[in-house]
């Protein structure tokens, strides 16, 4: 008995197939899902023998789907191999679908594919100059929108740049403002911080105080860095910041002031205490419920003090580092805390040169992020930078003024780079499921079929 097309329903099997349409849809769609191996393991699960290459053939034989008319277009690359090799993926912002995937990401590539699509209006793309160059050659009648995101994070790096290279005046602790005084920070904070939690002395102090001595008399009598280091046991490093510190003051400030998971929450912790709350398991829910990622031995520790009767009379002030300061910088200014809004205002005193740059990054990130700008206000940005801002900070308003037209359209219309960003992560996850060791003819057709 032959099988027979029956017009209501479609054909069961066809011809010398040597599987249903129905399994073969099923193999299809979790090769697509999955990749060749864990596809092939999900079978061996459900006693269907089939091995990693035939799943493979089975997403070489589908066809890629047409691109069709792509308006708005967003490009972004991604690692085929991380710091080696790049592609480029182009993605219909309309639909949040890849439409192709470039094997590179040059310039010359980008405005080949763009020259084949004249009917591309809008290219969002981050601040990359091989894309800048690429739509200006490929697609001159199309507006370029650089990514707001991109822009603030350009940003905060130039910012993070300027004060890591301030970071000496990050070393004095901050002074609340009823304990100030000329001399810095009472003594007995100073000397609270060289103890441990539980009262003693700690080493890290007394070590640093005794290398400091041993290097700078080992100068003192002419010996070389190279060979005090020999002699201590020393890298050159340690023995160069040791020789620079002319008080060992400098050293323990950078010692005993390291950063760590509780900073964030030792104000907050503070007032629950003096509030009454003093369960260190309770008030370790609380602070998780905030964002702290440690445990609660943490919190016990540092609650320790407070249980001896040593509670300090202020609120404790958090330590300065490169990151913290960046995120007091970047942050709407409205969102500070009093204590952070008065650890930047005490910092901005203590170094001009940060204080303009603390006006000038809050200057631009309220443009990007109100989508506003008046008349010429980008360009008053740029001149005033170039005039009297740090050089980090330069080299970003030159970059931006080489991409004002794109910046401009990113601070007066709502287009993002958000689609393109988010095919880039289930790229990754692609090239996980993938173990790295597909080449680019597979990987391309896994981005442009998979759901």
């Amino acid at each position: 008995m032959s099988v027979g097309r029956s017009p209501s329903r479609p054909a069961l099997t066809r011809r010398h197939a040597r599987r249903t349409d129905a399994l073969t849809a099923q193999l299809t769609d979790v090769a697509l899902f999955l990749g060749g191996r864990p596809g092939a393991r999900l079978f061996q699960r459900m006693t269907i023998d089939i091995c990693k290459d035939t799943l493979l053939r089975l997403i070489r034989t589908l066809p890629l789907p047409a691109s069709g008319l792509v308006p708005h277009l967003g490009v972004d690359e991604f690692a085929v191999r991380r710091g080696r090799t790049y592609a480029t993926i182009l993605i219909d912002m309309a639909t949040r679908r890849p439409v192709d995937v470039l094997a590179d990401r040059a310039a010359a590539t980008f405005a080949s594919w763009l020259r084949d699509h004249p009917e591309v209006r809008i290219i969002c793309r981050d601040r990359a100059g091989s894309y800048r160059d690429g739509a200006q050659v490929g697609a001159p009648q199309a507006r370029q929108v650089a990514d707001a995101w991109h822009l603030l994070n350009n940003l905060a790096q130039a910012v993070e740049r300027v004060i890591g290279r301030h970071r000496a005046d990050l070393r004095q602790p901050l002074t609340s403002h009823d304990d100030r005084t000329e001399d810095g920070p009472a003594p007995a904070v100073r000397d609270r911080a060289e103890l441990d939690v539980h009262g003693r002395p700690r080493p890290l102090v007394a070590r640093t105080r005794e290398r400091h001595q041993q290097i700078h008399e080992r100068i003192e009598r002419g010996d070389s860095l190279r060979a005090i280091a020999r002699d201590l046991e020393l890298s050159r490093g340690t023995v160069n910041r040791f020789a620079r510190a002319a008080d060992v003051d400098e050293l323990l400030i950078a010692a005993i002031h390291r950063p760590s998971l509780i900073d964030d929450y030792r104000l907050y912790l503070h007032h629950r205490w003096m509030e009454g709350c003093t369960n260190a398991s309770a008030l370790t829910r609380e602070i998780q419920r905030l964002g702290y990622r440690g445990d609660p031995n943490s919190v016990r520790r540092h609650l320790k003090p407070y249980r001896d009767g040593a509670i300090p009379a202020t609120a404790p002030l958090p330590n300065l580092t490169v990151r913290r300061v960046t995120d007091w910088t970047m942050r709407r200014p409205e969102h500070l805390t009093d204590v952070e809004r008065k650890g930047l205002d005490e910092l901005c005193e203590r170094n001009p040169a940060l204080a303009t740059t603390v006006e000038y990054a809050r200057r631009l990130a309220f443009m990007i992020r109100t989508r506003r700008s008046e008349h010429l206000a980008l360009d008053v940005w740029i001149a005033d930078v170039r005039l009297d801002g740090q050089r980090e900070l330069r080299t970003l308003a030159n970059g931006m003024r080489r991409d004002r037209a794109a910046i401009q359209a990113a601070l007066t219309t709502t287009y993002t780079s958000g689609a393109a960003e988010g095919n880039v992560t289930r790229i990754k996850l692609l090239k996980r499921q993938m173990y790295g060791r597909a080449n680019f003819d597979l990987l391309r057709r896994r981005i442009l079929l998979s759901p």
